[in-house]
C-alpha cells in the first residue's frame, strides 16, 4: 500500500508538474498533491455520511484523482486557443519589423514585448532559449511542442525555409497572417452556428444526474435503493 501510494504520488507530481511548466504556472506540484489528497478525504467523509455508499466513494476518489489533470488539460486548451487568436497580429508585427529593416531575432523580440500573454510569453521563452545557446530550429521545435497547431507549424516552416534558401519573409508572414485571420473568422462563424446544438447536448447529458439529485433531496427513501442495493 505504501509503495503504491508512493508510485501514485510520483506519477501525479510528474504529470502535473510537466503540465504546469508548459502553462508557465509556477505552482508546487507537491503542495497541489497534498491539497488534492485532503479534498479526497473530505469528499469521502461527506459521501459516507450522506449516502453510506462505498460505490459512490470509489467514484468520488477516481473523479478527484483525475480532476487536476482534467483542469490543466482544459487550461492548456484555452491557452492554445488564445495563442492561435493572437498569432495573426504577431505575424503582422514581425513582418512589418522585417520590412522596416530589422533582423528576424530583433523583430521577434519587439513583437514579444508588444504582444500580451500567452503569445508574448511563448516567443519570449523561445528567444531566451536561443540566448542560452539553443539553435533557432530547436527553439522553434520547442514552441511547436508547447503550443501545437497547424498555423504555428506554417510559421515555423516559413522561418526555416527563409533561413535555408532565403526569400521575402516579410511578405510571406503577412500573407500567412491574412490567411490565418480569414480561417479564424470562418471557424468563429461555425462555432456560433453550432452553439445551440452543443448547448442542447450538454442539457441532455446533465439532465439525468440533476433530476436524480433533486429526487434524492425531495424523496430520499424512494431514491435510496438506487445506491444501496445491487440491483440499483
Amino acid at each position: 500500500g505504501a509503495a503504491a501510494g508512493t508510485r501514485y504520488q510520483r506519477r501525479f507530481t510528474g504529470d502535473v508538474g510537466r503540465r504546469l511548466n508548459d502553462l508557465l504556472l509556477f505552482v508546487d506540484a507537491q503542495r497541489l498533491f497534498r491539497w488534492n489528497l485532503l479534498l479526497a478525504l473530505l469528499v469521502m467523509a461527506a459521501i459516507r455520511l450522506l449516502t453510506g455508499s462505498w460505490l459512490l466513494m470509489a467514484i468520488g476518489i477516481v473523479g478527484l484523482a483525475m480532476l487536476p489533470n482534467l483542469v490543466l488539460v482544459r487550461l492548456a486548451r484555452q491557452r492554445r486557443q488564445r495563442f492561435a487568436g493572437q498569432l495573426p497580429d504577431a505575424l503582422m508585427l514581425v513582418g512589418a519589423a522585417i520590412r522596416a529593416g530589422a533582423s528576424l531575432p530583433l523583430a521577434l523580440r519587439q513583437m514579444s514585448q508588444e504582444m500580451a500573454a500567452p503569445c508574448g510569453q511563448e516567443f519570449e521563452l523561445m528567444l531566451r532559449e536561443q540566448r542560452l545557446g539553443v539553435t533557432l530550429d530547436d527553439a522553434l521545435g520547442s514552441l511547436e511542442r508547447r503550443m501545437g497547431g497547424d498555423d504555428l507549424r506554417l510559421f515555423t516552416a516559413a522561418v526555416r525555409i527563409a533561413g535555408d534558401s532565403g526569400g521575402n519573409l516579410a511578405e510571406t508572414l503577412e500573407r500567412l497572417a491574412d490567411s490565418i485571420r480569414r480561417k479564424l473568422t470562418v471557424e468563429g462563424k461555425i462555432r456560433a452556428l453550432t452553439a445551440q446544438g452543443r448547448l442542447q447536448g450538454w442539457i441532455m447529458a446533465l439532465l439525468p444526474p440533476v433530476v436524480a439529485a433533486v429526487l434524492f433531496v425531495i424523496e430520499p427513501q424512494a431514491v435510496e435503493p438506487l445506491f444501496a442495493t445491487w440491483q440499483g
